[in-house]
């Protein structure tokens, strides 16, 4: 059975991809991950309260009445699981929190305990350029490289409070590799053609074939738990509008009784020829507009943001929410990372260092020292002291 949260991921994808399809060149790879995306957003969820986060939860399907660190600690166990040696699937997150910041211990300690989110403290005002290679350097190292940049130092200043972050890796092998390769055109969106790499392949795949188009399954691994599913729309006429008429079922038929378009999962494996582009994409945007359009705008509004959850004394509001991907697929598998990064800002007060503080209110003693020589000029206890006029 699909986890509680794989829904709530379908309805985010099909209320912000349209909005990015919308706007994005006919030519241009447009590849998100929702896993990614839903769980940099669900730190923000976390410290976000009121009208911010009935938005935000609205907008990622997630149900308040939920536990939800309780939610993505099942979740990502069960996917980081997969039971196979020839899939590998790592997903991680982590609080960037500005030197300073008086974050919530409760806030830190539910985004531990649900997200696995280690708190890290890095100086945006005072060394911003460190503070992007820290981040970026746990991006680099959580997608093995694939993605090296999420953050950049000229996006940090004095009223950056905070990043939160995620990376997904995912690595796997075919479960039958494709052997043969050919030289072939590729249309692409604006109806140029490209000459491209095409591997083939013969054997037995869930297959569907509709007056829309063709779609078929393509197993990872030993066991199949994974897989690639392609749809290929008949003409660009129709690939336009399946990016504009998406629906949650279209991700979810295998458990809503399915639909014409895309449900895979009730069709009998048949034998059938795959020809496949070799070909590596990527995805490098922020998808801030998308999010305030598909219905979150308060959480981006320095105005009516509440993120007081998340710490005290400071107003915030997101400011960014940046998000790529990349995907390679070839003749033994594919490999695929993301990293969503949600940036932070103070909408108020300037962030005070966060200091032991000493309240001077009740009767003390005190010197007045040469600390050159040693030497004690006064000494005593003050109990009484009078307000200076």
């Amino acid at each position: 059975m699909p986890h509680d949260l794989t829904y709530g991921a379908a309805l985010m994808t099909v209320k912000v991809y349209p909005h990015l399809a919308a706007k994005a060149d006919a030519n241009a790879n447009l590849f998100i991950s929702p896993v990614s995306l839903s769980q940099g957003l669900g730190l923000a969820y976390l410290g976000a309260r009121g009208a911010t986060r009935e938005e935000i939860g609205r907008v990622l399907g997630w149900d308040s009445s939920r536990n939800v660190p309780a939610l993505i600690k099942s979740y990502n166990a069960q996917l980081n699981d997969t039971g196979d040696a020839d899939t590998a699937l790592g997903i991680a997150n982590a609080l960037w929190l500005a030197k300073g910041l008086p974050v919530r211990d409760e806030y830190v300690a539910e985004a531990h305990a649900g997200f696995g989110a280690a708190p890290e403290t890095v100086d945006y005002a005072g060394d911003p350029t460190g503070a992007a290679e820290r981040i970026n350097g746990w991006v680099s190292r959580e997608t093995k490289g694939r993605i090296s940049e999420i953050v950049s130092p000229s996006g940090f200043g004095d009223d950056t409070a905070a990043v939160l972050t995620n990376a997904l890796y995912f690595k796997a092998k075919w479960q039958v590799p494709f052997e043969e390769t050919e030289t072939r055109s590729f249309t692409r969106g604006d109806g140029t053609r490209i000459p491209i790499t095409m591997m083939k392949r013969i054997g037995r795949f869930d297959y569907r074939e509709t007056r829309e188009g063709q779609a078929i399954a393509l197993p990872y691994g030993r066991n199949g738990r994974f897989v690639m599913e392609i749809f290929l729309p008949r003409d660009a006429a129709t690939l336009r509008r399946w990016e504009r008429e998406l629906k949650g079922v279209d991700f979810f038929a295998g458990e809503q009784g399915g639909n014409d378009r895309f449900d895979l999962s009730a069709e009998q494996a048949r034998e059938m020829r795959i020809v496949l582009p070799r070909f590596e994409a990527r995805f490098d945007e922020s998808v801030k507009a998308a999010l305030i359009a598909a219905g979150m705008p308060s959480a981006f509004d320095q105005q009516r943001a509440d993120l007081s959850g998340l710490a005290s004394g400071a107003r915030l509001a997101i400011d960014d929410v940046a998000h790529a991907t990349f995907l390679r697929v070839d003749e033994e598998g594919t490999e695929a990372a993301a990293a969503t990064a949600v940036k932070i800002v103070v909408t108020s007060a300037r962030i005070e260092p966060q200091v032991p503080e000493m309240v001077v209110d009740r009767p003390f003693l005190a010197t007045l020292r040469d600390r050159k020589s040693g030497a004690v000029l006064f000494f005593g206890r003050i109990a009484d002291p009078t307000a200076i006029p």
